[in-house]
């Protein structure tokens, strides 16, 4: 069982409950993910892992998408099973395969990153958003939630040099960059109720999870609510 799998058979209601609920608090962080795509050439996509099948509302309505995730708390007829280190798909299958803020639970990442690209079609792309090492998201996940999460974080994160002991992989990265964008909430207590949702933290008062997210991660007042400092790390693989 992989780390991944096993929080989420815990976490995935609550997570889920906070993405229904406020949809558009992630908007920057899909955005992002798929902002370097050129959809013109692309029809099948699969995503990996997929939680509750997020991604979807961000892409084009013609593309014919596979959602995919390692933790049953998020199976249903549009979400397939599937292990990390082995995908249930033939060879070649997709044009384009993303993978959002899963891959730092994993055990091994190397694995998922080659059945990532042996599914992806010649010349196609895997592209990974995740957390960068020594960034305040990592402090705030592997400090703070770790703290206030009964089931705890313990995230691997990610480096620009995170594959260099992989030289196979490393030959097929065309592209690194890390962004900073913010998580968008209407006021306080939206902002409030869905951090202790979506990172589990029931451990801590409404005060504290407040204050971890401003002294860690910044609050910023805008006219239209509140944006909450956020930013990933994102590889694109070259098959």
């Amino acid at each position: 069982m992989n780390d991944y799998q096993l929080i989420f058979q815990k976490r995935a209601n609550d997570y889920h409950y906070a993405m229904q609920n406020f949809p558009n608090a992630r908007d920057f962080e899909f955005e992002n993910l798929i902002s370097t795509v050129d959809f013109s050439s692309i029809q099948k996509v699969l995503d990996v892992p997929s939680g509750g099948g997020y991604l979807k509302r961000y892409l084009p309505k013609n593309i014919e998408l596979s959602s995919a995730d390692f933790s049953e708390g998020f199976i249903n007829e549009n979400i397939q099973l599937v292990q990390p280190t082995e995908f249930p798909y033939a060879d070649n299958s997709f044009d384009l395969v993303l993978s959002l803020s899963g891959m730092h639970h994993l055990n091994d990442v190397s694995i998922f990153v080659n059945e990532c690209l042996r599914v992806v079609k010649e010349n196609g792309s895997f592209i990974f958003s995740d957390v960068k090492k020594d960034s305040p998201v990592d402090f705030f996940l592997n400090e703070f939630v770790n703290k206030y999460n009964s089931l705890g974080h313990n995230g691997v994160f990610f480096s620009e040099n995170a594959f260099v002991e992989f030289p196979l992989l490393q030959e097929k990265i065309i592209r690194i960059q890390y962004k900073q964008y913010p998580f968008l909430f209407k006021n306080k207590a939206e902002m409030i109720y869905f951090f202790s949702l979506f990172f589990g933290l029931d451990k801590a008062s409404e005060k504290i999870i407040y204050d971890g997210i401003s002294d860690i991660l910044g609050v910023k007042a805008t006219p239209n609510g509140l944006e909450v400092g956020w930013g990933l790390i994102q590889f694109e693989f070259k098959k």
